[in-house]
């Protein structure tokens, strides 16, 4: 497991992780792009399709909707390409937290006896092409 915990303005903004080999790394910078660059919420950024290149193969191989959009062009350039239905594009979850602005601050890093949360929204999100479920209470 490939696990990421993002920061903004020294505060954590989500925690993500990959499962699948040399997925892992690949699986996390498309997760990341999709949320910091696309705007994507947990569920959406690992929704979207993905891609995975095998090294030893020097074989990419793009979910069947990116496929669609872009094989083509890439075989025409020379590329090895193919289409998948998903497997090898690796395991993801993640947590995102969005501090509720009318709250109080919460409590100071430094400060350990300190026991008042900040108040915010956790959104989640999980694989839909494994087992995963985002679900909370």
């Amino acid at each position: 497991l490939s696990a990421v915990l993002v920061m903004r303005n020294g505060l954590p903004l989500f925690v993500t992780g990959q499962h699948g080999g040399d997925q892992q790394g690949q699986g996390n910078m498309q997760v990341l792009i999709n949320v910091l660059d696309l705007g994507a919420n947990m569920q959406a950024a690992g929704d979207m399709a993905r891609f995975s290149h095998n090294q030893v193969r020097n074989e990419l191989q793009m979910e069947s909707q990116l496929f669609q959009l872009v094989g083509a062009a890439l075989k025409n350039m020379g590329h090895k390409v193919a289409s998948s239905n998903g497997s090898p594009v690796g395991g993801f979850e993640g947590i995102m937290f969005t501090p509720d602005a009318n709250a109080g601050a919460g409590c100071a890093p430094a400060d350990a006896k300190c026991t008042a949360p900040i108040a915010g929204i956790y959104r989640a999100g999980s694989n839909f092409r494994e087992d995963g479920q985002a679900a909370g209470y």
